[in-house]
């Protein structure tokens, strides 16, 4: 088994500042790593005032073997020049905090301008002067800039430290493979790892994926060509590891510690002169930032019962259980996309209330904001089977648990974990309560400068009355960032049927962008700067249209968050919505990022033409020129 370490990045307490580093050394021993990373970037002191002793000493206490010091700073300067100022900075800082290896980026090294001589000078000198200290590992990381992430650089770099001998009783220097990086970089991981791999010390794993001119970080994935794993193959076995990626408790912490210790790598023996570093890996593998969660979400999930005969309800024998609800549909979707996705909610102390959670559970979504209610039941519904047209639904939810979430139960600092929050207007409809504390959830998100997305979803047969749910509905939608209705929910709120007047109504009051869903071909946007249609795609059949609309919203608002421009980011939304139409099941149809990429690259999209809206100016009345259906109970095409 490898040594690992664990980095302060990896507890959201010590990444949202709710607790100081020192005081997680204890927690890191606990977990079974052999040492500790102190991120330098966590700190919220000033440089003068940094708590490196309180840091030193909590470590002591713990028993903890070793400490990394991480310093997010470059050792050569634009003009190709050493920082020495940064160099004995960290080094100072390293010493004071007691660490075994300091670790800094490349930067702008140039193997014609660059003296290697004056970096080791500059080493010999920094500790003649300190010749009490114990020694300082000097560790190299390349980052994902593309000259302190370029592969040729690094390599000159350690070729030649390898030249001139360069070693000393009182430092070392080594590598640490960020595999991630590589890939924002433009450069290939195991190429790298196959050039560079007898100077690596430190392994830092993610696993990201190409989403047009971004990379979205995502979970590592377990098969055993996953690329994570191959180029740890190529790696030291002897490297140190460690997980970097934030987690929501020390038990999952403590797995992918255990899980790290045991992969297998090159069975190449590095030189004496070198030490091992860490592996940093992710199952939730984000960049280190001060959230969580990517999305978190809430609302009420019921178990649903699809008839498997087509015919009326009551006259069906044999149904099939299936899970429904629109925001865990969309913790589903976004759970697949990749996204750290959250769910809060209560359930009942049941079988549906179980079955509920091990759902969601499978489908990797954070239930940490999930509460039991033992007094009140899980809801549920039964769906009809179609051949064409939209299935009946009948739901059975009066008084359930979802419709008792109050102030009292809510977490706020979960909610504030998440960079952003997605809600629809169907738990303002359960009860006051529900309605007080999705208030004080948006109040949470804003203090805390995030963002948010609202679907309306209007259910008016949970309304006491249509002025109560627009007026309602309304008051809500305004206070988010992007709002999503259907063109027939745009006329209900609004009193237009327009879709420009539409989005101007929630522009004028503080809404950035505004998403009219037209039906299965395509959808208009607008924002405060530009304003546009997107074609939908074409799809050989229409099974189940439930779910699609929170299809459509999974695909636009992780677009979004990933900063795709808006035609993108909506073009996304149309294609998981075409994929839903073609699932039993609200959620079954939603794809993994790599599916999306796929059905849009291949599957055929409506002519631009199709999607523009005639406008008529008396009774502004609006239609599409294709196939559409004006129920207003269609949750997925609007």
């Amino acid at each position: 088994m490898s040594i690992t370490i664990i980095p302060t990045s990896v507890f959201a307490d010590v990444v949202s500042q709710e607790v100081a580093q020192s005081q997680v050394a204890t927690r890191v021993a606990n977990l079974g790593a052999q040492g500790i990373e102190i991120r330098r970037e966590l700190f919220v002191e000033s440089d003068d005032h940094l708590p490196l002793e309180q840091c030193r000493q909590a470590i002591q206490q713990s028993n903890l073997s070793f400490t990394v010091y991480s310093v997010p700073a470059s050792l050569w300067q634009e003009n190709h020049l050493l920082n020495q100022k940064i160099l004995y900075r960290s080094l100072n800082e390293a010493q004071q905090l007691g660490a075994y290896a300091v670790k800094l980026s490349l930067g702008h090294y140039d193997r014609e301008h660059s003296s290697i001589d004056l970096l080791l000078t500059s080493l010999d000198q920094f500790f003649a002067e300190h010749s009490s200290a114990a020694p300082i590992h000097l560790w190299i990381e390349n980052d994902q800039t593309l000259y302190g992430g370029d592969p040729i650089r690094l390599l000159q770099f350690f070729e030649q430290l390898t030249t001139l001998e360069a070693h000393s009783q009182w430092y070392s220097i080594g590598m640490t493979f960020d595999i991630g990086n590589w890939l924002y970089a433009g450069q290939d991981a195991l190429e790298a790892a196959q050039r560079l791999s007898p100077y690596v010390t430190y392994i830092h794993a993610k696993h990201a994926v190409k989403q047009h001119n971004t990379y979205m970080t995502l979970p590592l994935p377990t098969e055993e060509q996953a690329l994570w794993k191959q180029v740890i193959a190529l790696l030291p076995d002897q490297a140190w590891r460690a997980i970097e990626f934030t987690l929501s408790d020390d038990t999952q912490i403590g797995y992918y510690n255990d899980l790290l210790s045991t992969a297998e790598g090159s069975m190449y023996t590095m030189s004496d002169n070198r030490e091992q570093n860490l592996l940093l890996s992710s199952i939730l593998s984000t960049p280190v930032d001060s959230t969580l969660l990517d999305i978190v979400t809430f609302g009420e999930a019921m178990t649903m019962f699809v008839a498997e005969e087509v015919g009326d309800l009551h006259e069906v024998a044999l149904f099939s259980k299936r899970l429904a609800g629109a925001e865990a549909n969309a913790a589903i979707g976004f759970a697949r996309l990749g996204l750290r996705s959250g769910w809060a909610s209560k359930v009942g102390a049941d079988a549906f209330g179980t079955f509920v959670q091990q759902k969601l559970a499978s489908e990797h979504v954070n239930l940490d904001h999930v509460r039991v209610d033992t007094e009140h039941p899980t809801g549920f519904q039964l769906k009809s089977k179609v051949i064409s047209g939209d299935p009946q639904v009948q739901y059975f939810r009066r008084g359930s648990a979802a419709s008792q979430m109050s102030v009292d139960d809510l977490d706020s600092t979960y909610f504030s974990s998440a960079r952003h929050l997605h809600m629809t207007g169907i738990p303002l409809a359960l009860s006051d309560r529900n309605r007080e504390f999705a208030q004080h959830v948006i109040q949470q998100m804003r203090a805390h400068h995030r963002s948010i997305s609202f679907d309306p979803n209007l259910r008016p047969a949970l309304w006491s009355s249509h002025t109560e749910m627009i007026q309602t509905i309304n008051a809500f939608a305004v206070q988010a960032d992007i709002v999503l209705p259907g063109i027939e929910e745009g006329q209900i709120l609004t009193g237009s049927a327009v879709p420009e007047k539409i989005a101007e109504f929630y522009l004028k009051q503080g809404v950035k962008a505004v998403v009219v869903k037209l039906g299965p071909s395509g959808a208009y946007y607008r924002t405060q700067e530009q304003s546009g249609t997107v074609s939908g795609f074409i799809v050989d059949q229409v099974i189940d249209t439930v779910g699609a609309g929170d299809g459509f919203a999974v695909g636009t608002v992780s677009g979004w968050l990933a900063g795709l421009p808006i035609e993108e980011a909506i073009t996304r939304g149309c294609a998981i919505g075409a994929l839903a139409v073609q699932s039993i099941g609200d959620h079954e149809g939603y794809p993994s990022e790599n599916e999306l990429q796929q059905f849009i690259e291949t599957c055929p999209r409506y002519l631009s033409d199709q999607v523009l809206l005639t406008e008529n100016a008396e009774n502004e009345k609006s239609t599409v020129e294709h196939d559409y259906s004006p129920d207003p109970s269609l949750e997925g095409v609007k």
